[in-house]
């Protein structure tokens, strides 16, 4: 029976999930908690929490800060801009890039900017400097933004403060004395379980600390702690995977984009877009199916099934293909199903 339950759970585990996971979940809490991610970064609590505002900064191209709010701060509107960052920013480095979101942000708005990088990975961050600063006489330029090391955040008092939109973060900060990383982030996930909020809500927050905690753990050790109805029952798990087959789509337009113009006419630009979309729905949808099968089963179903599921070309068919590999007790029972939609019977 414990292993029965064990393979149940691993059809939450990290391979079905696209790369931009923490991405994804680390910017939820900053929509539907505003309030308290912003008392986080801030410290403070005299501000009033007016409005999202719009991050793309469009010059020749768009750039696309991660986090941008409008607050009442001291009786005037100002912007609490945050990149969240997993590793380190490389080309360019992090000050370079937000200077530049800086700049810009100003020019676009206009109104002070309090600006935050919070670094989620524990070897991230610890050389950036926090901002740039060029002493020239007549030409003074000083950018400064302040570095959040999650690391760093001392947990226990976070979470004692139990706000809601906090908790997923949680097993990155720094444990008790005394309490191994993996204890912690348990202590985490039951603390978050027990949350007095909706049901719903809770089951994203729960979702979302265990997505995070994949940067400080091993998936497979974090597989029990999470309860696999809570998975099939929350938004956000739905959200990043359908996130992952939109990703696989807009790879595909861009493919699509690119053999048009080699085609050098306009209708093979169109053609080709079109013909993008459904390639990378359809790849990316084959991938998720592949990779859920292959950690639920502990095998390589690519060399057998990918000639199958390419045969496939009706997409509403291929995604409700991944909620029965997400379900499907035994392979020889996934792959039945998949002959038998295959023949029409």
């Amino acid at each position: 029976m414990e292993n029965h339950r064990d393979e149940k759970q691993n059809a939450s585990g990290e391979i079905i999930l696209p790369h931009q996971q923490f991405d994804i979940v680390a910017k939820d809490p900053f929509y539907v908690f505003p309030e308290d991610m912003l008392r986080f970064l801030m410290d403070r609590l005299d501000f009033e929490f007016l409005e999202h505002v719009d991050s793309n900064l469009a010059t020749v191209e768009v750039r696309h800060m991660d986090i941008l709010i409008k607050v009442m701060l001291e009786g005037q509107p100002v912007l609490i801009h945050c990149e969240i960052q997993t590793d380190d920013s490389v080309q360019p480095n992090m000050v370079r890039r937000n200077v530049g979101y800086l700049g810009r942000c100003y020019e676009k708005y206009g109104l002070p900017i309090y600006s935050f990088v919070l670094y989620l990975r524990s070897t991230a961050g610890h050389r950036d400097p926090g901002g740039y600063f060029q002493n020239v006489p007549g030409h003074r330029f000083i950018v400064e933004y302040e570095v959040i090391r999650l690391n760093e955040v001392d947990g226990a008092s976070i979470l004692e403060s139990q706000q809601p939109g906090l908790m997923p973060f949680t097993p990155l900060m720094k444990p008790p004395a005394g309490m191994s990383g993996l204890e912690w982030t348990r202590h985490c996930a039951a603390v978050t379980q027990s949350l007095p909020v909706d049901a719903g809500v809770r089951n994203n927050l729960v979702v979302e600390l265990w997505v995070m905690s994949g940067l400080a753990h091993e998936r497979p050790h974090l597989l029990t702690f999470i309860p696999e109805d809570i998975v099939n029952e929350s938004s956000v798990y739905q959200m990043i995977i359908e996130r992952g087959v939109e990703q696989g789509i807009e790879q595909g337009i861009e493919q699509g984009i690119e053999q048009g113009r080699q085609l050098g006419i306009e209708q093979g630009i169109e053609q080709g877009t079109e013909q993008g979309k459904q390639l990378g729905a359809k790849e990316s949808t084959i991938a998720i199916i592949l990779d859920l099968l292959d950690v639920r089963f502990d095998v390589s179903t690519a060399p057998d099934l990918t000639s199958l599921l390419e045969a496939i070309d009706d997409l509403e068919q291929l995604r409700r293909l991944v909620h029965e590999a997400l379900a499907v007790e035994r392979l020889e029972n996934f792959i039945r199903v998949l002959q038998t939609k295959q023949h029409g019977a």
